[in-house]
């Protein structure tokens, strides 16, 4: 997802600051404002005693326990409420994490702050798990053209609408050749493509006209199979509308196409999950590694891509097996799906998902697992979800109580 918040970073060692000044290149964060200062918490709290607060404070400071409960308990005299509040401290100790956690400071970091450690945090931070469950957004994609991605995004979707009780939108940008239509054996009355040509409009009750689907669990956005050319998609526009599919479901699953664009990129890197598919070939590993490298060096420690195999089983007489993949790409697939030719083509061919063709068939059980590993949870079938204020998440950073006598 894509974070809209107003930040402020009081740092005091380089590492830190240098890891403040990167975070608005980072896509996730680049609809951000952040503000990077010298000086740590002792300057954070002369600077609000006369600026206004922003959504989220994250202080440096290099004093022992007591020098930094004291200033919090400062900090906390001039910062407006509703606002979170992240330390960096110079001591490592469990004891300590837990007394400043325990003043209502959102979270508690050891000096110095990477980039990774920065946007993890923050991400912790922007997380309500008191809240209603947000919306999981889900990015697939394939190493290469024609490794089975879509189908596995289609199944994926399935199996959370009907499996899962959950409802569900599934997405697919490719906006000339998608199939999710025809997959689903539904016929849009518009192409969903056409939703780019004037952003500005977009909203919910438009972006309504170009789903289908006959199942209240699950919506599809696709083409109808009219050739056409969409070559000035907006990377805002894109983000807009499936920020709007957020707001009307519990899971979007957006099937990317296998090109490399700004909104692709940047559905890639925002995405709370992204799946990458490979087939077991030497072209697919080295298209991987590349993605993998990139993509997780974008979305951090916390988020990094899942990898499912498809036709894992179709090089075993090269030898080229699972496990194999694992060790050069160093990640652990969270599925291996083996080449069955015949029931995917039968289902296909019938407009149906695997498991309404073949209702037990092994593989209904990995495409539900893919979901699950989303973080969603089963049955979240309420919506559509109201539209709320960006990052209207509660404090945790609360003033210290008037003692009494």
């Amino acid at each position: 997802m894509q974070y809209r918040l107003t930040i402020d970073v009081f740092c005091h060692v380089e590492q830190t600051s240098n890891a403040g000044k990167a975070l608005a290149e980072q896509r996730a964060f680049a609809r951000c404002k952040v503000a990077v200062r010298d000086g740590g918490l002792a300057r954070a709290v002369t600077h609000y005693a006369d600026h206004p607060s922003p959504h989220l404070i994250i202080v440096e400071d290099d004093g022992d326990t007591g020098t930094l409960q004291s200033r919090l308990d400062a900090l906390a005299q001039v910062v407006e409420p509703g606002r979170k509040l992240i330390v960096v401290g110079a001591v490592n100790d469990i004891s300590v994490y837990r007394r400043i956690v325990s003043l209502g400071v959102t979270d508690y970091l050891v000096s110095p702050l990477s980039l990774e450690g920065m946007m993890d945090a923050i991400e912790r931070a922007a997380h309500d798990p008191k809240g209603p469950e947000r919306c999981k957004f889900v990015a697939v994609m394939g190493a290469r053209g024609g490794v089975g991605a879509s189908t596995i995004a289609h199944n994926m979707a399935w199996a959370a609408a009907k499996r899962l009780n959950i409802r569900t939108i599934l997405a697919d940008m490719d906006l000339t050749f998608g199939t999710a239509g025809l997959a689903f054996n539904q016929d849009p009355r518009q192409a969903f493509g056409e939703a780019f040509a004037d952003a500005d409009r977009l909203d919910i009750t438009l972006l309504e006209r170009y789903m289908a689907g006959d199942d209240e669990n699950l919506q599809i956005l696709s083409t109808p199979g009219a050739l056409r050319q969409y070559d000035s998609i907006d990377e805002e526009a894109v983000d807009k509308a499936i920020d709007l599919c957020r707001q009307m479901a519990k899971l979007v699953i957006v099937d990317v196409p296998h090109v490399w664009t700004d909104w692709s990129e940047g559905l890639l890197t925002a995405a709370d999950e992204t799946v990458l598919v490979l087939a077991p070939d030497i072209a697919n590993i080295r298209d991987s590694r590349n993605m993998l490298d990139f993509l997780n060096s974008k979305r951090g420690e916390s988020r990094q891509v899942k990898v499912v195999i498809n036709k894992s089983d179709i090089a075993k007489r090269t030898r080229l097996l699972p496990k194999d993949i694992s060790n050069t790409l160093g990640v652990q697939p969270v599925a291996a799906i083996p080449f069955d030719p015949t029931t995917f083509i039968e289902a296909a061919n019938d407009g149906k998902m695997i498991g309404d063709r073949f209702k037990s068939h092994k593989l209904i059980g990995v495409f539900t697992d893919l979901v699950m590993r989303t973080g969603v949870r089963a049955g979240a079938k309420t919506g559509p979800v109201k539209s709320q204020k960006k990052m209207a998440f509660p404090s945790l950073f609360k003033k210290p109580q008037a003692k009494t006598a």
